[in-house]
């Protein structure tokens, strides 16, 4: 069995090494397992793990699937379709997982140990197809062995295999039910209840004129929903007939969106301040309104007045220079707060979330409490020598900020679908950026597979995409999208900002009665639709299947089925229970 494996290591000035490695059947299961000995010391870049079980050909049947990032989500490659030669790699951390179904070759591939330092690379080259995992040293030490688990699953599609990350999920990672979690905690289950909006209240420019900000050069801010609109928002919501909802509050601090965390509080003057607002959370808790906000554990900008460059996240660069790091993805155009700087995930913990979180729970917010980005980049390492700590560090910490925030607020959510922190995770702004392929992406994506729906609906309840964000306003390809995720909808005043239209170019506003009406209406119409299927977050996904004509059919746990028409721009829901049908 060992002759099918082939390990490539390179070390960090790119040269070959040669590395030891053991392989194991236990059944259908094949461990692959380099001990971390055998790797300690030599400054290894990163392994790949080439196997004969993860390659297929031009024109044979099946296709592959595999985590990409936080925009692609999961992508999935036709083996039978014609394409030019190309290549990927994903994010690490994204997902430890990928499969490939070709018939009686069919295998699922797990990192098990070093999950965090995790990447898959796929290529199409001369008519061949292959899969691969990788794992990412960087030149240091692992934290452990690297195991990766290739299972056989003749004849399995990724429906099954998804069913098998899920069994994974709640045997060994430690994620529960939903309806479980939500017996424990009123706010889970209040909030499961009703659909989510998120209401931007102001930011500053992007691209940022000023990169090194201060109170006196501070760029102005534009203010988008004050306080007093909030009262009116909730007020016509009320008399619309909206029973529930989560309202998220962003930007909602000093200088608005990103504008000088680390500072979480006060609420901006320009909104009109702390007392205004915890009047107005007092009166939507009143009308069966959740409120939650936004806060911010990464971000740092040196305007802020606890901003304190010991906490930021050191890296070393491409020259083996250790520097404080300022976000690669950020950096050109810099935030609404000037030059984004990284706090590492350990003082982010102790320095600031333990002290501020409090404060914020103490304005009166009640529900699943959102940190930024928590969920929707990879963890990184940090080498500074007063709080070095690695990818997997980097994820205990931030489960117990998210674990601080349920323990304060009543349950946790975040943006996107990386999954290493799951089972401390209530709710996700999306599952992936884009809801469909589309042209000018890389040659070897063909579809979007919905992979974090079906392993952990029931489990972790998320909104499709970042294009079904405002679903009732957006085009009935979204419209259906956010249908067969089964998700818990997100509706977002302001979604744009800053000249920023990652969620749609369609965007609720409040700047007057007229917009306000507009937005109640889409409000209204999302929270009708949601009670007529919102049991259903409490159900597992058994089946999704591509059928002819552009339907796709997804049968729950509960029996209830879904029918998604994307060419007649149609759904039905057969309710098992024959409620609401």
């Amino acid at each position: 069995m060992k002759e099918n494996f082939k390990i490539i290591a390179r070390d960090v000035n790119n040269c070959l090494l040669d590395v030891d490695f053991s392989v194991e059947e236990k059944d259908n299961e094949i461990h692959v397992l380099i001990k971390k000995e055998e790797l300690d010391g030599r400054k290894i870049n990163y392994i790949t793990i080439e196997s004969e079980l993860c390659r297929a050909k031009e024109g044979d049947d099946g296709y592959c699937f595999y985590p990409v990032d936080f925009k692609h989500g999961v992508m999935m490659t036709y083996f039978s379709k014609a394409r030019k030669n190309s290549s990927f790699r994903s994010r690490t951390s994204a997902m430890p997982v990928a499969g490939i179904s070709n018939g009686e070759g069919s295998v699922f591939i797990h990192v098990r140990k070093m999950r965090c330092d995790a990447r898959f690379f796929g290529s199409f080259e001369d008519g061949n197809y292959s899969l691969y995992p990788e794992i990412v040293l960087d030149g240091d030490d692992p934290d452990e062995d690297i195991l990766v688990v290739f299972t056989k699953m003749p004849g399995a599609t990724y429906m099954d295999m998804a069913k098998l990350y899920r069994k994974y999920q709640l045997e060994v990672m430690g994620a529960r039910p939903l309806k479980e979690r939500a017996k424990e905690r009123e706010e889970l289950r209040l909030a499961a209840d009703c659909i989510e909006l998120r209401v931007r209240m102001g930011w500053k420019p992007q691209p940022t004129p000023v990169r090194r900000q201060t109170l006196e050069n501070e760029p102005e801010m534009k203010i988008a929903c004050t306080v007093p609109i909030l009262n009116k928002i909730i007020d016509k919501m009320k008399a619309e007939g909206v029973k529930g909802a989560e309202i998220c509050l962003v930007g909602w601090g000093p200088g608005g969106h990103d504008g000088r965390f680390p500072d979480q509080y006060p609420c901006d003057e320009r909104f009109g301040g702390d007392g205004a607002l915890r009047e107005f959370i007092k009166k939507a808790q009143e009308y069966g309104y959740l409120v939650v906000c936004h806060t911010n554990s990464k971000g740092a900008y040196e305007i802020a007045s606890t901003y304190d460059e010991k906490t930021l996240t050191v890296r070393r660069d491409k020259n083996g220079v250790a520097r404080i790091w300022l976000r690669e993805d950020y950096a050109k155009n810099g935030l609404q707060g000037g030059d984004p700087w990284h706090i590492c995930a350990k003082p982010a913990y102790e320095k600031y979330a333990l002290k501020d979180l409090p404060v914020v729970r103490d304005y009166g917010f009640r529900g699943l409490h959102y940190v930024d980005e928590l969920t929707a980049c990879e963890p990184v390492k940090c080498c500074s020598p007063d709080h070095p700590i690695t990818r997997a560090e980097t994820v205990e910490y931030y489960k117990k900020i998210a674990n601080l925030s349920t323990k304060l607020f009543g349950g946790f959510q975040s943006e996107a679908w990386f999954d290493f922190i799951n089972a401390d995770t209530d709710y996700v702004l999306y599952t992936s950026v884009v809801s469909f392929v589309t042209e000018g992406m890389n040659p070897m994506f063909d579809d979007v597979l919905p992979f974090f729906a079906l392993t952990y609906h029931g489990i972790v309840m998320a909104n499709a995409t970042s294009g079904t964000v405002n679903y009732p306003i957006k085009d009935i390809s979204e419209q259906l999208r956010m249908v067969e995720y089964g998700s818990r909808p997100m509706l977002y005043i302001n979604s744009k900002f800053a000249g920023r239209d990652w969620m749609g170019k369609n965007d609720l506003y409040c700047s007057n009665d007229e917009e306000i009406d507009a937005t109640v209406k889409a409000i209204k119409r999302a929270a009708d639709d949601y009670d007529r299927m919102k049991r259903l977050q409490y159900e597992y996904i058994e089946n999704h299947e591509r059928l002819a004509g552009g339907t796709v059919r997804v049968t729950y746990s509960d029996d209830s089925v879904v029918t998604v028409d994307y060419e007649r721009g149609e759904y039905t829901f057969d309710d098992a229970e024959g409620k609401n049908a």
